[in-house]
Order: structure tokens, then C-alpha cells, then sequence
């Protein structure tokens, strides 16, 4: 082999190593399957980049624990490693791709592709892993997408399609992988203000309506496999489903709340205040793959996490 191929043939292992570590699926999520208390471990506050954060509304993680946060309040996006230490920011106010009006909620798709509800500028950007704009979702370019509202929240699903929350229109819409509409989630009686979205590894998805109280469950396909009353809540901020539970943030009593899959309350902490387990106003909540639960305190201007205990 001469040295021109064998460099050719050491450049393609590579790539395709490269490709392959990219494409591995994130590690399982580890969880005890029932709860009995959360461990306040500490809290992210102060300067990140430019700014420290100001209203935080959402977080997601890749792979290897990175956190990505929709920081409102500075219109950006903020990426920390997995020791919190700040790594990048892209946004700032403004129109153009590179900029934010009101963003509300991140979603990723394995840890390559991020998408970024935008919600002040009408569309949906995807971003890389490196906060890079790629190109967006217009809605007012889509004659599917034109009669959206005030999009609330976004999720993707195990094939990457893409669920967009629209409570202002009652309908959950559907994008496929290559984010043109699809079809759209139907309601037995229908929607009656869903504004909350949470995607469980199963792949079923959960639709939380705010003025019925109620879940909404789909299976990987969309259908409906059934829906069950919420007992004792308020407003959800921010919601995340496990194969287990659902974790919420109620934003109206400022708790962090574990309802079981019949809507029974399993445990609840918080009130309002500043203190480790104390909460203003919640929102976006996450889970990283080693199960730390992750929660914007966006009255506090915070992150604070907390690891769920079984006794």
C-alpha cells in the first residue's frame, strides 16, 4: 500500500469511529423506580458568559451531560459542561438567525440536533451541538404553520418528529423527521388549553391540559391510549415523564410534584421563597442520564438540582 492510501484508508477509520461514537445512543437513564424524598445538591447561579442568567424557562442535555438552558430574560442559550463550567452562548435580542425574541423551551434529537422555540419570532431553530444556528422553522412560511398561535412548548420523539403545543388553537401538531407537517394529536373531546409536553424513553407521549387537569397519553404512533385527572394541582411550568412517574413544576404553588401514572401525587416539595427547596415561579425541568433532576427557579433566576431518593 502506498503512503497516499494508506493515509487515505487511517483518515476513513477515523470517520467512520467518529461517526460511530456519534451515533451511539445516549447512556440508560438511571432512576429508582418508586420515590420517597428529593436531596437538594446545590444550585447554578451567577455570571455564565455574558450575563448571569435572567429567567431561565427550559434545559436539555446530550449524551455526555452537557446542559443547554433557554436563559429568556437574555434571549440566548446557554451550553455547560457536565461540571457546570460555561462552554458557549449564541442569541441576544433580535430577528435574524442569529438572534431571540421571547425563547421558551429546547428540545434535542439524540444530541445532535437542538431545537430552540422561538416563540417572540414565530419559529423554531435548530441548532448543533455547539450552538451554531443551523436554519429554522418558519411558521409564517408554512401554510400548514401560518395559523399557529402562541406555541407553548415543543418535544421530539424517539423518530424525530417534532410535537408543538399551541393551546391558543387547542391542537397538538405533528412535523415529520424532516419537519414538514404531518398529522396532528386528537383529543377524545378534544383540547382544552395543553400547554405542557413530556416524551417518556417508551416513546409515549404526554400531553398536559392546564384548565381540565388532565393527562393525555399517546402511544409511539400518536394514538390515543387514554388520559387520567391530575389530583391536587396547580399550573404546570414544566413537565417530564418516566416510565415510572411524571415530575412536574407547579408553577401556581411553587412545588416540584411526582404524580404515578393514575395522576395520584407520590411526593411533593417546595414553597415559595429562595432557600434549597424553596421555588418562584418553575418551569422547564430535565433529567440527566444519572438521574439528577434539574429545575429552572426562573423567579430566582436558577438552576437547582436535586437527586431522587429511594428508600
Amino acid at each position: 500500500m502506498s503512503h497516499l492510501s494508506a493515509r487515505l484508508a487511517s483518515l476513513l477509520a477515523i470517520t467512520l469511529l467518529l461517526f460511530a461514537c456519534s451515533s451511539l445512543p445516549p447512556p440508560a437513564l438511571k432512576l429508582p423506580t418508586s420515590v420517597t424524598k428529593l436531596k437538594y445538591l446545590g444550585e447554578i447561579t451567577g455570571r455564565l458568559g455574558g450575563e448571569p442568567l435572567q429567567s431561565p424557562q427550559a434545559i436539555c442535555f446530550d449524551p455526555a451531560g452537557n446542559m443547554y438552558i433557554v436563559d429568556e430574560g437574555n434571549s440566548r442559550i446557554v451550553k455547560l459542561s457536565s461540571n457546570f463550567d460555561f462552554i458557549a452562548e449564541n442569541g441576544g435580542f433580535g430577528s435574524e438567525l442569529g438572534g431571540l425574541n421571547r425563547p421558551l423551551d429546547i428540545t434535542t434529537s439524540g444530541g445532535i440536533n437542538f431545537f430552540i422555540l422561538d416563540q417572540g419570532n414565530r419559529r423554531i431553530i435548530r441548532s448543533d451541538y455547539n450552538l451554531v444556528f443551523a436554519d429554522q422553522i418558519d411558521f409564517d412560511d408554512s401554510p400548514e404553520l401560518m395559523s399557529l398561535g402562541q406555541v407553548e412548548a415543543i418535544a421530539v420523539s424517539r423518530y424525530g418528529e417534532l410535537y408543538l403545543l399551541d393551546p391558543d388553537n387547542l391542537r397538538v401538531l405533528v412535523l415529520d423527521s424532516d419537519y414538514a407537517f404531518d398529522r396532528e394529536l386528537v383529543a377524545a373531546g378534544g383540547f382544552s388549553h395543553c400547554s405542557r409536553v413530556g416524551v417518556a424513553s417508551s416513546g409515549v407521549i404526554y400531553i398536559y391540559d392546564r384548565d381540565e387537569n388532565i393527562i393525555y397519553h399517546f402511544n409511539s404512533f400518536g394514538n390515543l391510549d387514554g388520559k387520567f385527572a391530575l389530583a391536587d394541582a396547580g399550573v404546570f411550568g414544566g413537565l417530564v415523564a418516566t416510565e415510572n412517574y411524571l415530575i412536574a413544576t407547579d408553577s401556581r404553588r411553587n412545588e416540584l410534584v411526582l404524580f404515578d401514572h393514575q395522576g395520584n401525587r407520590l411526593l411533593a416539595v417546595g414553597s415559595h421563597g429562595s432557600g434549597p427547596y424553596n421555588l418562584n415561579s418553575p418551569t422547564g425541568i430535565a433529567l440527566r442520564f444519572d438521574g439528577k433532576l434539574f429545575v429552572c427557579d426562573s423567579g430566582n433566576n436558577r438552576i437547582v438540582y436535586y437527586e431522587i431518593i429511594s428508600d
